[in-house]
């Protein structure tokens, strides 16, 4: 069954972008598809930072509308403003990458519009919840808070399944296993959430790739002959790079898969209905 996918996180800077164009290379290479979404509040662009990775993108929240909204003495206006992320919600089969701080107006708009009664209704197609966190402490405690929200607003905004996604960025999270909010994270386990770690990119081109907005799956098609060519980037620093880059992304899907987030295939749906 095709599912939803909702990549979020409470502030910016923690990976959620990244997790999210991780599922859309998870997809093509699973031969799934995927439509995209951004639910952003950036102003400053007329396209969300998973629009400028990805060709066709549909842009739920940006621009100068938004900033009229959050300064319009009508409620409703923002209510009614979102509405069409709970279309692509009934659609169904996107990536959505959700921006820092709008999170907030995605559940309340959910809790206004008594949205999960509809989407039950409609047998809507499921829809998961991935949160990202790096090893900060704010971060961390944002994403427990996050994850308990989303328990609280469940009958607004049903979710099927939830992950949490650590990435070690900014280094491992040894030094937090003693930390409370990292420790009640981590119980959520005991409630079905998954857990993933995913390492930092140590690849040559990484910096390349975030400066020219290269989506991983698009850096992947190239050869380095292609990064020398239109970035004049050295053939052995290209071809190194690469070579790290597709080991990197390997290991991040594996993981990705080992906590079972992947798309639904022909193939997947026949595997679960033998085990069955």
């Amino acid at each position: 069954m095709t599912r939803t996918y909702i990549s979020m996180a409470k502030t910016g800077g923690q990976g959620k972008t990244l997790v999210a164009q991780m599922l859309v290379l998870q997809h093509e290479q699973k031969g799934a598809p995927v439509k995209l979404a951004a639910a952003d509040s950036d102003t400053l662009n007329q396209r969300s930072k998973f629009g400028r990775l990805f060709a066709g993108v549909k842009e739920l929240g940006i621009g100068e509308q938004l900033t009229n909204i959050k300064t319009s003495t009508d409620p409703n206006l923002a209510i009614k403003y979102w509405d069409e992320f709970g279309r692509t919600l009934l659609e169904g089969g996107y990536v959505v990458d959700v921006g820092a701080n709008v999170a907030a107006d995605l559940f309340a708009w959910a809790e206004a519009r008594n949205a999960g009664a509809l989407l039950r209704r409609r047998n809507s197609n499921p829809i998961d919840l991935i949160v990202t966190t790096k090893a900060e402490a704010q971060a961390i405690e944002d994403a427990r808070a996050l994850i308990q929200y989303s328990f609280d607003k469940n009958e607004w905004l049903p979710f099927g399944r939830r992950f949490v996604v650590l990435n070690e960025v900014a280094g491992g999270f040894a030094p937090y296993e003693n930390d409370q909010s990292f420790r009640r994270l981590k119980s959520f386990q005991s409630q079905g959430v998954g857990l993933i770690t995913i390492k930092r990119c140590e690849s040559d081109i990484w910096k390349l790739l975030e400066k020219e907005f290269i989506s991983v799956r698009d850096a992947l098609k190239m050869t380095d002959a292609d990064l020398e060519k239109r970035y004049g980037i050295d053939v052995w620093t290209g071809h190194s790079g690469l070579t790290d880059l597709r080991a990197w992304a390997q290991e991040t899907l594996t993981s990705f898969e080992k906590a079972g987030l992947f798309p639904a295939t022909e193939r997947a749906d026949a595997e679960a209905a033998s085990a069955e």
